[in-house]
């Protein structure tokens, strides 16, 4: 019989998706930016190959924070704080069961 996910793993799993959220938003918003500025006139070929490659780098950031362990992650996440703060008011932590 498969485990079922206790109210804990449901909140760290919440707080990696919702991080995970913000932080590919803040890379892909930029260049997405970028890209509106291109269609205007406002940026070169030249700019959008370098806002590539910057975001190129920042994806390959992302990732490998992301593929860290779930434990060092939730750890990590809450050094965030200003976001964490935000987060964790709409999403507060589980109360621990008692033994």
């Amino acid at each position: 019989m498969p485990k079922r996910p206790s109210p804990q793993k449901d909140w760290e799993q919440a707080l990696i998706d919702g991080y995970y959220d913000y932080r590919w938003r803040q890379v892909l918003q930029s260049l997405y930016d970028d890209f509106q500025r291109w269609a205007s006139d406002e940026l070169t070929h030249a700019d959008m190959d370098q806002a590539i490659h910057q975001t190129h780098k920042k994806t390959q950031e992302l990732y490998g924070l992301f593929a860290q362990s779930r434990a060092w992650l939730v750890r990590t996440i809450q050094f965030d704080e200003v976001w964490f703060k935000e987060w964790v008011r709409d999403h507060p932590l589980p109360a621990r069961k008692k033994e």
